[in-house]
C-alpha cells in the first residue's frame, strides 16, 4: 500500500519538474482479454467444509476502456483513464457421488496512472514499460444460485488500490495515430472478495445449508493488450493554442 501511495507521489513530482517542455497529450482506445495463470496468484483454489469440497477457477476475463496520455519528452510520459474489468470464476462442489458447478462474473473499474519509460527502437517502432498505481471500484455485490447452492460474493470494500506493470511495443505512424501491442499484469493491493458458496441437500432450500465453504479473491489477472492512439503533434497543439488566442 505504502509503495503505490509513493508511486502516485513520484509520478505528480516528475510531472511538475517536466511540465515545462513541449508536450503531446493524445487520446486512445484498449482491449486486454485477461487469463489465469497460478504464477500470477489467480490459479484454481481449493477449500472444504465437514464432507463437502470446492473449487474455484479464475476463467478468461475482458477489459476494455479509454485512455489519455501526457507525454512530456520522447522518453517519459504519464497515462491515465477509465477501464472496465469482467473477471469470470467458475466453481465446482461435490458431496460423496453428487457434485455440480457454477459460474459467476465480478464487474469492476479501473482508474490507473502509470509512468512511462520509451525507447525509440527505429523509425516507427519504440519499445515502452510502464510501472504504477490503479483505483480499482466495485460497483456491487454478487449473487447465483443452482440446483442444491446458493452463491455470494461480497465486497470487502468499495474500492482497492492495484499496482500496474506493463510491457509493449508501439508502432508510430505520423499521420494514422499509434497502435501498440503488450501484456500488463494487475496486482491488487489486498482481497476484494469473500465468496462464500452453501450446499443444501433438498434442492427446494428449505431446511439449513449442510455446509459452507468460505474463500478470499484477490483481483488479480494478467492480460495481453491492444491500444490504438490518436496522435496530436506538438506543432498542430502549438497552432491550436494560437488560434484560441
Amino acid at each position: 500500500m505504502r509503495f503505490i501511495i509513493s508511486l502516485i507521489f513520484i509520478f505528480a513530482v516528475t510531472a511538475t519538474h517536466l511540465s515545462a517542455q513541449k508536450a503531446v497529450t493524445t487520446f486512445g482506445i484498449l482491449l486486454r482479454p485477461g487469463f489465469p495463470s497460478a504464477y500470477f496468484r489467480t490459479g484454481p483454489i481449493s477449500f472444504s467444509d465437514s464432507t463437502t469440497s470446492y473449487s474455484l477457477v479464475q476463467e478468461s476475463g475482458l477489459s476494455y476502456g479509454g485512455v489519455v496520455r501526457h507525454e512530456f519528452d520522447k522518453r517519459f510520459s504519464v497515462e491515465s483513464g477509465i477501464v472496465y474489468t469482467r473477471r469470470n470464476y467458475r466453481f465446482n462442489l461435490s458431496d460423496g457421488p453428487y457434485s455440480e458447478s457454477g459460474a459467476f462474473r465480478i464487474i469492476g473499474y479501473e482508474i490507473p496512472l502509470t509512468g512511462l519509460v520509451t525507447i525509440q527502437l527505429g523509425e516507427p517502432l519504440h519499445m515502452s514499460a510502464g510501472l504504477g498505481a490503479s483505483l480499482d471500484l466495485y460497483p456491487s455485490d454478487v449473487s447465483t444460485s443452482g440446483n442444491n447452492y446458493l452463491h455470494y460474493s461480497a465486497r470487502k470494500r468499495t474500492s482497492n488500490l492495484a499496482l500496474n506493470a506493463q510491457l509493449g511495443a508501439e508502432w508510430r505512424s505520423r499521420k494514422s495515430g499509434w497502435i501498440y501491442l503488450g501484456f500488463l499484469y494487475h496486482r491488487s493491493a489486498s482481497p476484494t472478495y469473500t465468496t462464500l458458496i452453501e450446499y443444501y441437500p433438498n434442492a427446494d432450500f428449505a431446511g439449513a445449508y449442510a455446509t459452507q465453504g468460505r474463500t478470499e479473491l484477490q483481483g488479480d489477472y494478467f492480460g495481453a493488450e491492444l491500444r490504438y492512439y490518436f496522435h496530436q503533434s506538438p506543432e498542430k497543439r502549438e497552432e491550436r493554442k494560437r488560434n484560441s488566442r
